[in-house]
């Protein structure tokens, strides 16, 4: 095992499922498109286009509220077996530069591509390199986080979608979180982050100063985990 830092990489890709009926028909290309049930029978948004987001539609939003806020968008059913197709092709471009790929959905995976590389810094081209394999064999467009754990490459990822490449080089881990609300990290739900609230804590920044043992006695082996999450580790 070498102790040089892990070179991670979270591939996710942008507004999924739309993106496919995009893909499938050109035409909807710069369209409010959502997929999802339909209104009158309850359906949900399973996903939004960017152009349907602007609207402030998101994703497990109620239909009938996103076609309040965007009476124009284009309501299209789903199309799994599409989906999980061009999911599969992705999916195997992953594969092929490294045998190390941790599949998390349909839609994003992790890759570490420690032994690929000689120095750090090659991550970045071979991450760019995997994004425009993805747009130009598949044809659909990603966000992808580069760090030296999933958590940050995770978090990294979702910070300029869509279509971003966001680079956490080692030791920039801590000062990346830091300015960031605490439900970013994992295991902080709404109960977590409402109770880190009434102690002050609103960013991982705030998280990080807290003494170890303050975050052992109100939480437990949980506290002593979001330290070091908090922490970048």
């Amino acid at each position: 095992m070498s102790d040089r830092p892990r070179a991670i990489v979270h591939l996710d890709l942008d507004a999924f499922f739309a993106a496919v009926e995009v893909l499938e028909n050109p035409d909807l290309a710069g369209k409010p498109v959502l997929v999802g049930g339909r209104p009158e029978t309850r359906g949900v948004v399973a996903a939004a286009s960017y152009p349907a987001r602007a609207f402030g539609i998101r994703s497990a939003m109620p239909m009938y509220r996103a076609l309040q806020l965007c009476p124009q968008a284009i309501v299209l059913p789903p199309r799994h077996r599409l989906y999980r197709e061009c999911s599969r092709r992705v999916m195997a471009i992953l594969r092929h530069t490294s045998p190390l790929v941790e599949q998390m959905s349909i839609d994003e995976a992790f890759l570490d591509l420690t032994e690929e590389v000689a120095i750090w810094d090659d991550t970045i081209e071979l991450a760019r390199h995997l994004q425009n394999r993805v747009r130009q064999e598949v044809g659909l467009g990603a966000s992808l986080g580069v760090a030296t754990n999933k958590l940050v490459a995770k978090v990294a990822s979702d910070r300029d979608k869509p279509g971003g490449l966001t680079v956490v080089r080692p030791g920039e881990e801590a000062s990346f979180l830091a300015p960031l609300p605490v439900k970013v990290l994992w295991g902080v739900g709404p109960v977590t982050a409402e109770r880190l609230a009434e102690m002050g804590v609103k960013t991982v920044g705030d998280l990080a100063q807290l003494p170890g043992a303050q975050l052992r006695s109100c939480f437990g082996r949980h506290g002593e985990s979001m330290a070091r999450l908090a922490r970048g580790i």
